[in-house]
């Protein structure tokens, strides 16, 4: 008899094992369940990281290109140098020595925005290497053949541009007390001038990053060669 009761007291009954059972299920359900949670937020925050990988890579991208710009001197059919550099609030088009695609070679670049069918703005990267194109006059028509999407859904794209209005202004400020100021257009053709200063604003779901980028102050220097020329 006593060997009898102490083998039952050892074993498990079928009602205990379905109550082992069912805890086991229990506790293997919240952990996949709690794992499920885990695994959707670390994409989700590794989705927010790579987004902002990229937002920071092509801002990098987008103030070199811009500290590149240099003055790139053209000439019109009236044989009179300026430079190819034509700013408005929403585009550029300029050289610069940092282009993205063109390597050693400055590239011709042009910075658009594109609306999207939600109202949103795209700022979209156009180019041509200078290596395959001759750039000398300001009639010139440019074939870019490069193009790249920086970013995208923007709310407003705005550049304005700090400097001059004309080199005959800036020669004479001495004497007609005129300064330098904000313009929302600068034409390097029509002004025979870059601006100093440029500054781009970028806003995006109601926040703003800006970038202001100083570029030659005394460019008017590159055109003494062409001037010495037409004399």
């Amino acid at each position: 008899m006593f060997n009898y009761n102490n083998q039952n007291t050892n074993g498990f009954t079928l009602i205990e094992l379905m109550i082992a059972i069912s805890i086991l299920s229990m506790l293997l359900f919240t952990g996949s369940y709690t794992y499920s949670l885990m695994s959707q937020r670390w994409n989700k925050e590794l989705g927010t990281f790579s987004t902002s990988a990229k937002i920071a890579k092509n801002l990098t991208i987008l103030q070199r290109l811009i500290e590149g710009v240099q003055p790139y001197v053209v000439i019109d059919n009236k044989k009179s140098p300026s430079f190819f550099f034509i700013g408005d609030e929403t585009s550029l088009l300029a050289v610069s020595r940092a282009g993205i695609f063109s390597g050693d070679y400055p590239e011709i670049f042009r910075l658009t925005t594109i609306e999207n069918s939600n109202g949103l703005v795209d700022l979209v990267y156009q180019s041509a290497s200078t290596e395959n194109v001759l750039l000398i006059g300001t009639d010139q028509e440019i074939n870019f053949t490069k193009k790249l999407v920086l970013f995208n859904n923007l709310e407003k794209v705005e550049f304005r541009y700090y400097g001059w209005n004309n080199l005959s202004e800036k020669s004479n400020s001495s004497e007609n007390g005129k300064h330098k100021n904000w313009l929302p257009n600068y034409s390097g053709i029509n002004k025979q001038l870059t601006p100093e200063l440029i500054n781009l604003k970028l806003t995006k779901s109601n926040s703003d990053i800006q970038i202001s980028i100083f570029l030659d102050s005394n460019p008017e220097h590159f055109l003494s060669p062409y001037m010495g020329e037409g004399e």
